[in-house]
């Protein structure tokens, strides 16, 4: 390929004395690093050969059967969450009817004094 060349650096990092980059190599400035960029055309003339796999076509029975199998899940879907409904509102009647039989403080009071 070629030679690589790197920066010395001397010991002591005094402000004042600059790095000499040499071609093709990456020097240290006060700040970050600066790189040497080379624009060229491309190694290989050659383009990546990529496929993609092929779409499977669908035909009207596949299209159909497909739509009547989301219209069920959404159905199970739909049934599952009317359920849930129904025993949460089952559960807070529950609530209130016991609610509605406990005796108040005020009451309390009065039935022992």
């Amino acid at each position: 390929m070629g030679t690589q060349t790197t920066v010395g650096r001397s010991s002591s990092a005094m402000p004042g004395i600059e790095n000499t980059p040499q071609e093709g190599a990456a020097s240290v400035k006060p700040g970050g690093l600066c790189f040497e960029v080379v624009l060229e055309g491309p190694k290989k003339e050659e383009k990546p050969n990529i496929k993609c796999p092929p779409t499977p076509s669908l035909s009207a029975d596949d299209i159909e059967r497909k739509l009547k199998e989301s219209e069920e899940r959404r159905k199970s879907m739909e049934a599952s969450t009317l359920e849930k409904l129904a025993e949460k509102e089952k559960t807070a009647e529950e609530v209130r009817a016991k609610k509605a039989n406990m005796p108040t403080a005020g009451q309390e009071m009065e039935g022992t004094a």
